[in-house]
């Protein structure tokens, strides 16, 4: 029994046919679901529809529709959009007439006439039998009962009914302006409250309006309903300055400010400031309103005053004084003598006309009163008179006061007053010191004749801090010194001072006496004061003064005239004799000593050698090191005897300098640089030199086109003073030169360069070498190559005096070309386990290599070799068929490695001219195939290396295949089925199968019995035998028409499939239970045609194709398809004309195929056949199987 199959009817309601039992239908215009029972249309049972609700979406709740007999209109039962739970709603079992449903709160509604809660009810309210109203009045119940009418009492009380407007108004007799408000109940009609206007007598109009005016400010946050005003002090003299802190109620924005004066201000600031200029006083009253300039009437603004909140004084004295020097007019003074008369002098200010009283006091315990302005010492009045009386030489200062005791009229805070000064008072004084001796000698360690004074003079003294008293010392030789007193430096009073007295020409011999004396300074009118004389007499010093320098100065940098050297220079001068010049003062004999060990030199008087008149000579002697030589002076210039005066000179012996560098120390290389990579030299070389040579696979210095070569400068060589200097190539000498004394001996003498030569010193170094010690030179080799014979050569320079510096060898090499291969043969060495894909082998596992063989090379080596472990490199090549992966890591070989059958090495060492004149054959070299994840067709290539640099690559055109990734694109032992397609039983990929690889022809029979699953498909173990098959291939993850010759050009070798033209075909298999419909997902710029089939279920027999469908025609629509017996008239299996697959179209995306009424459930192993026709240059770039979407 086939499966069981569910599918909907779907249509306009019209076309809804009769439905068999269970079978469902779908109306696509009324969106109604039906079932059938009978297969009749009138039984068809109606199940539901989206017409009668609105779903809950997640922002609106579900709403049920009773929809009417057309279905367009509807009455709506809908739900809160939010509930907290489950309620439910209980109806009556009957209806009631002229009730009302009511719910007790648990959802359960019953039938009403009345309820007991509030009713709000907007509109007109009619009641027929009247109103059941409680009213009250003055606290007393009027009535409970129905109420059909009422009756405003009093004359002139009216109700009217206003039509207009739907209301009763009452008019009252009388009017508001005529009525006032009387007395409140708490006896205030302003505190607390927002106006502070009202009376008993307002009237209640215009309060009512003032409460209008006050409401709209409030709405308007214009109001303003409480304001005060405070400062502090209250109180002081003129001008006296305040500003007010203001604390208001509401929002004001403005003040009006009255201050009393006469003034009044208008301001938005709350804190103003005023200042009262009143001079004779007065108390002055503050009124200020605070208002909104925005607000409107009562309310907007608010008033508050201050009684003589302010108190002003007459302006504030100040006291001050002056003192004088006369009792009339004179000047101002701050000091005098002691004993001088001086006069007070009153300004205080602001006191005029007042009467007032003063106490001066001058500090000296003089103190007394002055009774008004008027007495003397008063304002205006005539001055007061006092006398300051020192200690003797003591100077004084004294502070006087006047104090303003009173003032009938200022400021009480104020008074009293007073004012201070400070008077210097100055007294005589009578300087004097002390010295330490008045006699004494021009010493040249002190600079002259120094004498310590001390300063004797009494402390009572003023200090300069108080008084600017200063001390004055005149030395008498022109040094004058100004110390202040009370400073503590030298020379103050009880300090010592110094003072160095210096003869002008000590060499005069004369003595000279100076006269010092110290003085007082001060503001005293007979100031200075000044002390007693002191005289001091100075004699002149014997001095011993010499100078000694060597008789030939050196120029070494660091030497300086007393600088000698132990030897004799090239100019044949003794370099040890110092020269000794004698400029003492006022000495008659003297005594040299050398400090070398040599006997003292006495010298009688000054005109013989070694006095002031003659220089002494002396040879030292005792080898290099510093000679203190001393000279001692005798003499009795005036009254005091002076012997033994000595003075020293140091003399410097200095070692002559070691000898600049010998040429034997001294090896040669090559300044030119050696051309090539890493250039060694080859065995069988041409050696050229006539010494030791240098070993075969050793580094050299290589030339091929350098000129001249030029060898390393040797420089500042000694020996530039005589002897004769060559340069030589293979011991033959190619240029010389002979030096003389003669420095500067420069130029190009054939093959021998002398870049510079001259005295050590100029040469060297200055720091070094004094001048005419030593001479040197600096020189090198260059020579053109072209004069070099190829082959291994040396060259040096020699002195015919000095000998020779070390030789430096070179090869000149005759190739300078890289080297050249042919691209020799690639084939396979070890095959490793390949992978086939469609019969195409590709290396892949168990390290494939492969043989290059009969590469052949020229050029490879000359004279040198270059030293490397690679001189022949191999790596990867071209990709071929947009691969990008490498089949080769690049592969480095030795010399040894590619040594051929016949050799071309010597003890391992490349010998010389290799591929020089002819070709040589490397030998065979072993290829390893990469083991990383590729999928690449690729060629190899390589390149040789010698010095010259390395080769251009030679490719081989072998394209070697290797695939060790996993597989990406179209794999014919996996293509994709969903999982979700049938019932799960089965879940594996589809496979292609080699069943049909006879076949040439669309749709080639088959048996139906067949499990075509497992019957025979690829493998990627081995070649099932493609070549001369019509089978497709898979190259590379695309399935492709190939006619590609695989057995030549290609490694590994594969099949030939150049034979096989016309149509071919890609056949795979995959299995699925309860499943009839599947997409094909395929990608194609065009292939020849797609067929399916089911073997094992009715198709086999349905079919007018041997049992295949056809994917380029639609479904029939029901049925088992098929053209043939029992089918349903059509070969077609594409779901729908949209899922049909076209020949020679481009196909994208899923196509659904369907088996119709048939089920790969009923299929021999579930299992279902595509077949892919491919003619040439068609190719499919992804397949695989899902589920369908119907």
């Amino acid at each position: 029994m086939a499966a069981p199959i569910i599918q909907f009817k779907r249509g306009a309601y019209t076309n809804l046919p009769g439905l068999r039992q269970g079978e469902p239908g779908f109306t696509t215009d009324k969106y109604d679901l039906y079932v059938g029972l009978t297969s009749e249309t009138s039984t068809n049972q109606f199940f539901g529809s989206g017409r009668y609700w609105d779903r809950e979406d997640g922002t609106e709740s579900l709403a049920l529709k009773l929809v009417d007999k057309d279905g367009t209109n509807s009455i709506n039962l809908k739900g809160p959009d939010a509930m907290s739970g489950v309620t439910t709603y209980t109806f009556p079992a009957a209806p009631e007439a002229n009730k009302i449903l009511l719910t007790d709160g648990d959802g359960n509604l019953s039938w009403t006439e009345s309820f007991d809660s509030d009713l709000n009810v907007t509109g007109i309210v009619t009641a027929t039998g009247g109103f059941n109203i409680g009213i009250n009045s003055a606290g007393n119940t009027i009535t409970s009962g129905p109420v059909q009418n009422l009756n405003f009492i009093g004359a002139g009380n009216t109700f009217a009914y206003n039509p207009d407007t739907d209301t009763v108004d009452i008019a009252i007799s009388g009017t508001g302006d005529n009525l006032t408000l009387g007395t409140s109940s708490d006896g205030d009609l302003v505190t607390p409250g927002a106006l502070n206007t009202f009376t008993t007598e307002t009237k209640i109009v215009d309060s009512i309006d003032d409460l209008n005016e006050l409401a709209l400010n409030m709405m308007n946050n214009t109001a303003v309903s409480g304001l005060e005003f405070s400062t502090s002090p209250t109180a002081g003299g003129s001008p006296f300055s305040i500003t007010l802190t203001t604390t208001a109620a509401g929002n004001p924005n403005n003040y009006y400010i009255d201050w009393g004066d006469g003034t009044a201000d208008n301001t938005s600031d709350s804190t103003p400031s005023h200042t009262y200029n009143e001079p004779n006083g007065g108390q002055f009253s503050i009124t200020m309103a605070a208002s909104n300039t925005s607000g409107t009437g009562a309310g907007s603004s608010f008033v508050a005053s201050r009684t003589n909140y302010i108190t002003v004084y007459t302006p504030d004295p100040s006291v001050a004084f002056s003192m004088k020097d006369a009792l009339n007019a004179g000047s101002t003074i701050t000091f005098a003598d002691s004993g001088t008369a001086i006069f007070l002098e009153n300004s205080t200010t602001n006191v005029t006309g007042f009467d007032v009283d003063y106490t001066v006091n001058f500090g000296d315990g003089t103190t007394f009163g002055i009774d008004g302005n008027a007495a003397p010492g008063g304002v205006g009045a005539a001055r007061t008179t006092h006398t300051f009386n020192n200690a003797a030489e003591t100077d004084t200062q004294y502070t006087i006061n006047l104090s303003l005791d009173s003032h009938p009229a200022a400021d009480p805070n104020v008074i009293p007053a007073s004012d201070s000064a400070t008077f210097k008072v100055y007294s005589e004084h009578t300087p004097s010191f002390t010295g330490i001796t008045t006699i004494g000698i021009n010493s040249t360690s002190n600079s002259g004749l120094p004498i310590t004074f001390t300063n004797t003079t009494e402390s009572t003294i003023g200090s300069f801090a108080d008084f600017g008293i200063r001390y004055r010392w005149t030395f008498g030789d022109g040094t004058v010194t100004t110390v202040n007193t009370g400073s503590s430096n030298a020379g103050d009073t009880n300090r010592t001072i110094s003072n160095t007295y210096d003869l002008s020409s000590n060499s005069a011999g004369v003595s000279s006496s100076y006269t010092a004396k110290l003085e007082v300074l001060s503001d005293h009118t007979n100031s200075p004061f000044a002390s007693a004389n002191y005289v001091v007499t100075v004699e002149p010093e014997v001095r011993s003064i010499f100078s000694g320098a060597a008789v030939v100065t050196s120029d070494r940098t660091g030497d300086n005239s007393r600088t000698l050297y132990d030897g004799t220079d090239l100019n044949g001068n003794d370099r040890r004799i110092g020269r000794f010049t004698n400029t003492s003062h006022n000495a008659s004999d003297y005594t040299y000593a050398y400090g070398d060990g040599s006997s003292d030199d006495t010298v009688a008087n000054n005109a013989a050698a070694g006095g002031t008149s003659t220089p002494i000579d002396h040879a030292f002697q005792g080898g290099p090191g510093s000679k203190t030589v001393t000279l001692t002076a005798n003499g009795t210039p005036g009254h005091l005897v002076q012997n033994g005066r000595t003075s020293n000179v140091t003399m410097t012996v200095n070692a002559v300098p070691a000898a600049p560098t010998n040429i034997t120390t001294q090896t040669l290389s090559m300044s030119s640089s050696s051309q090539g990579t890493q250039p060694y030299l080859c065995s069988g070389y041409t050696d050229n030199q006539t010494g030791v040579g240098i070993a075969t696979g050793s580094s050299v210095t290589r030339y091929a086109t350098t000129t001249p070569i030029v060898s390393s400068t040797l420089s500042n060589i000694d020996g530039s003073e005589s002897g004769t200097l060559s340069a030589r190539l293979n011991t033959v000498a190619i240029g010389s030169k002979a030096f003389t004394l003669a420095t500067g001996e420069t130029g190009t003498f054939d093959d021998l360069v002398i870049t510079s030569e001259g005295d050590a010193h100029d040469e060297i170094s200055s720091n070094t070498y004094p001048s005419d010690f030593y001479q040197v030179f600096t020189a090198r080799v260059s020579k053109p190559l072209a004069e070099v014979a190829v082959g291994l050569s040396e060259l040096d320079l020699s002195h015919s005096i000095d000998g020779n510096a070390g030789r430096v060898m070179f090869v000149k090499d005759d190739l300078n070309t890289t080297p050249t291969l042919s691209t020799g043969t690639l084939a396979e060495s070890s095959a490793g386990t390949k992978r086939y894909i469609s019969g195409i082998p590709y290396y892949n596992t168990g390290s494939p290599t492969l043989t290059l063989s009969g590469v052949e090379v020229t050029n490879f080596t000359g004279q040198t070799y270059q030293n490397t472990t690679s001189p022949f490199v191999l790596t990867s090549g071209t990709n071929a068929e947009s691969t990008s992966g490498n089949v080769v890591s690049s592969q480095n070989y030795t010399y040894a490695n590619i040594d051929g059958t016949s050799t071309m090495l010597d003890g391992g060492v490349p010998i010389a001219n290799t591929g020089v004149g002819g070709a040589y054959t490397l030998g065979d070299l072993s290829v390893d195939l990469t083991s990383s994840s590729v999928r690449s067709v690729q060629t190899v290539k390589f390149r040789a290396k010698n010095p010259a640099g390395n080769g251009s690559f030679a490719e081989n055109a072998t394209k070697v295949q290797v695939h060790t990734s996993a597989q990406s694109g179209i794999s014919e032992i996996a293509i994709p089925v969903a999982d979700g397609l049938g019932n799960g039983v089965h879940t594996d990929d589809g496979v292609r199968v080699f069943n049909f690889s006879g076949d040439t022809t669309d749709n080639p029979s088959y048996t139906g019995s067949t499990n075509f699953y497992t019957s025979s498909p690829y493998t990627e173990a081995s070649d099932p035998g493609v070549q001369g098959t019509k089978e497709a291939t898979i190259r590379l993850g695309v399935l492709k028409h190939d006619t590609t010759d695989y057995s030549t050009g290609f490694l590994p070798v594969g099949p030939n499939r150049s034979g096989d033209t016309g149509t071919q075909y890609f056949t795979f298999a995959f299995r699925r239970q309860v499943a009839a419909n599947f997409d094909i997902n395929i990608t194609s710029a065009g292939i020849s045609g797609l067929w399916i089939a089911a073997p094992g279920t009715g198709i086999d027999s349905t079919s007018g194709l041997n049992g295949w469908l056809r994917a380029d025609t639609a479904y029939a629509g029901a049925g088992v398809p098929g053209s043939g017996t029992g089918g349903n008239g059509s070969d077609g299996c594409a779901f729908n004309n949209s899922d049909r697959i076209q020949a020679s179209t481009a196909l994208s995306g899923g196509y659904t195929m369907t088996l119709g009424e048939e089920n790969m459930s009923n299929a021999t192993g579930n299992v279902v056949l595509v077949r892919i026709a491919l003619a040439s240059g068609q190719s499919v770039s992804s397949l695989s199987i899902a589920e369908a979407v119907v």
